[in-house]
């Protein structure tokens, strides 16, 4: 979607109207339901943000937005028709930078792109269904349930698959987890012990997969999904 970055900003004189490049760093709010500037829609254009939603008087893990996605979609929505309590925000979780972009500005190079269109659609439909998977799950075995968000991020993130190898682009912390799966920090910490004791993950430096295929096994996700990534020169297939 960095097709949509490049179209919306064409025209340099109109881009400098109505968006806004911002630079975010780690655990920054970069925007929130309530921002005064509602009108608005982020565009991610580097590094990775989570969505957090808030809930019982704290702020839990929803999803994860990376380079090409983009936030604020409740701004299609005309408020007279839609009234709800739900608090989110969206936090960097990594250095990086996105493009604030009006949402009429935004709408109208939507309008004479059709294609382009489709693919912001086609973003948050996957996003729906990701969602929806995650719930219809919730009482699975926690072993398949942690596979399935980590290959969810992976797909979100476009993580590069390399030789049945996938290295996260920040920590991808057992809190984090935690608040995604909505279960106690102790089941995680067993699990992800389990995925280093059979060397399919390791958390030495970084949170890595050494075995993208065994973990696939383990996901009730098709780890298919993720071949829209840069994969190395060896097929999955041939890897299992």
């Amino acid at each position: 979607m960095l097709e949509v970055y490049d179209f919306l900003t064409t025209s340099q004189g109109l881009a400098q109207e109505f968006t806004e490049t911002i630079h975010f760093s780690e655990n920054e709010t970069i925007y929130q339901y309530d921002w005064s500037r509602n009108n608005h829609f982020l565009l991610m254009k580097q590094g990775v943000a989570r969505i957090e939603i808030y809930r019982k008087r704290r702020w839990e893990f929803e999803t994860f937005i990376s380079v090409d996605e983009f936030g604020g979609v409740e701004n299609l929505i005309k408020n007279r028709l839609f009234s709800t309590n739900i608090k989110y925000r969206i936090v960097a979780a990594s250095d990086g930078e996105a493009l604030l972009v009006d949402k009429e500005f935004f709408l109208d190079h939507m309008y004479a792109n059709p294609a382009l269109f489709h693919r912001v659609l086609e973003n948050v439909t996957l996003h729906q269904i990701m969602t929806a998977h995650n719930f219809r799950e919730k009482k699975s075995p926690l072993k398949q349930r942690l596979a399935d968000i980590v290959l969810e991020f992976i797909m979100f993130a476009s993580v590069p698959i390399k030789e049945n190898h996938v290295t996260l682009p920040f920590p991808f912390s057992e809190e984090i987890i935690s608040s995604a799966l909505k279960v106690p920090i102790h089941h995680i910490q067993s699990i992800l012990k389990f995925l280093e004791k059979e060397k399919i993950i390791t958390r030495e430096c970084e949170f890595e997969v050494i075995d993208y295929v065994r973990l696939g096994k383990l996901s009730n996700l098709n780890p298919e999904i993720c071949r829209n990534n840069i994969f190395g020169e060896v097929d999955l297939q041939q890897a299992n």
